[in-house]
């Protein structure tokens, strides 16, 4: 008896040809399995292409960090702030700031104004059942200005949340004024501006609910001793000069130093090398008898083209004028090597040259050039990357369908030729066995003549 294991028909034969009638099933399936192993392979091939273009599109995304990290350094990241006691105050930079040296004199650091809700009202064990006052709506009022409070919790917490959820510029809280064993839950309402701010909370029937418990004033500083009478602000976060933000800690008089450097700069275009560089390698990987899946493919020289003009970058003015002038060069290898020694030159003596060689992303310079290439490798509709990918993954679907395809064929003629030869196996097994008692008749007749004679 023979028995096949392809598909899902099974042959079982009963005649002594059952072993040859299979073979020529497994033949004839084998045969029609050609052009679905040549599909299988093909999938295989694609799938193995599209991982390595996700692998090639990760460095390359890797290296559009690299050129937003040196963007973020040129412009106010080409310049740091250093004080001189950051016990009080601290300071970082932004837009517009310039090089400079500043005298900041804090005189008074402020303070907010805080009220509490008054005695007299109901004791609160509780806040997240239990409330000050019975009313469900209320009225805040700072500065004369009103807002409105609804509280259908008709509870401590849920007013307070309430307030905070109000758009006041005030800060609600629960407090508990008792002790442990007998707690006496209050409402806290600070205002977030340093300044003399005027805070009441009224329920439905006008009654006022908090008092004061201090009245808050203005943080007063001088820039350089100037002016004579000091600045006030309600707030401890200040600008001193354009791009130059402070935050206030304490009173005290601090030194504030504004100055280009170069650390931030040089550390980018350190990680743009190295992103560089990795690009390349992974491109390399497909070249080359033994290459990668995607040797031979025309991807592989589009993307060295656009990488290689991306790094021949030249400015139209200016000392600088290449990479290489600040200390980005290239070995015989086609890795990029940069040179801190040469870049720090560059930058003390020329550092607008520098900064104007970089530019930014939107404004000139080998930024918009570097971004304007890696969209075109990139860009999610019509980058060379998207486009390649794009293409690997039709084909794969368009396989998928293919060899489903080819599948259900092979099935429907294993199930076929099962069947025929299922039913000439049973022919030839009754004609055997016609056969095998014809030819034990005739024995058993030859023996009966030979007993006679």
């Amino acid at each position: 008896m023979a028995t096949s294991s392809i598909g899902s028909s099974t042959f079982n034969g009963t005649s002594t040809y059952a072993s040859q009638l299979q073979q020529t099933i497994n033949r004839a399936v084998s045969i029609a399995a050609l052009p679905l192993s040549q599909l299988q392979s093909t999938q295989s091939t694609l799938s193995n292409q599209q991982t390595e273009l996700q692998t090639v599109s990760g460095t390359f995304n890797s290296l559009q960090t690299a050129l937003n990290t040196l963007n973020s350094s040129t412009g106010a990241g080409a310049f740091t702030a250093s004080i001189s006691d950051s016990s009080i105050a601290s300071a970082s930079v932004s837009s517009g700031i310039m090089a400079g040296n500043y005298t900041l004199n804090v005189l008074n650091i402020g303070s907010q104004t805080n009220t509490i809700s008054a005695d007299g009202l109901t004791t609160v064990t509780d806040p997240s059942s239990g409330n000050i006052d019975s009313s469900s709506s209320y009225t805040l009022t700072l500065n004369g200005q009103t807002y409105s409070i609804s509280n259908p919790s008709n509870t401590l917490a849920g007013l307070a949340q309430a307030i905070n959820l109000s758009g006041a510029n005030v800060q609600a809280s629960v407090i508990n004024v008792g002790s442990p064993s007998s707690p006496d839950y209050r409402l806290s309402i600070q205002s977030l501006s340093y300044a003399a701010d005027t805070i009441q909370l009224t329920d439905s029937n006008n009654n006022t609910l908090l008092n004061t418990l201090s009245t808050g004033s203005n943080v007063t500083y001088q820039v350089n001793g100037q002016p004579s009478t000091p600045i006030s602000s309600d707030t401890r976060n200040i600008t001193i000069s354009p791009g130059l933000n402070v935050k206030i800690q304490q009173t005290g008089s601090v030194q504030i130093t504004v100055a280009q450097t170069p650390s931030n700069l040089a550390n980018a275009l350190s990680s743009f090398a190295n992103a560089y560089n990795t690009i390349t390698a992974e491109l390399n990987k497909n070249r080359g008898q033994n290459g990668g899946a995607l040797t031979g493919d025309s991807i592989i020289f589009q993307l060295q083209s656009q990488l290689q003009s991306l790094a021949s970058y030249t400015g139209s003015s200016g000392s600088i004028q290449s990479l290489a002038d600040l200390g980005l060069t290239f070995d015989q290898a086609g890795n990029l090597h940069f040179d801190n020694t040469v870049f720090n030159s560059a930058f003390a003596a020329a550092p607008n040259d520098v900064l104007n060689f970089i530019g930014t992303s939107t404004s000139g310079g080998f930024l918009q050039t570097a971004n304007d290439t890696l969209k075109s490798i990139t860009d999610p509709t019509t980058g060379t990357l998207t486009s390649a990918t794009n293409n690997v993954t039709s084909r794969l679907s368009s396989i998928a369908n293919q060899i489903s395809s080819e599948q259900a064929k092979i099935a429907d003629l294993q199930a076929t030729l099962t069947q025929q030869m299922s039913a000439a196996d049973a022919t030839i097994a009754a004609l055997q066995n016609q056969l095998q008692m014809m030819t034990n008749l005739f024995a058993q007749e030859q023996a009966n003549l030979r007993a006679l004679g």
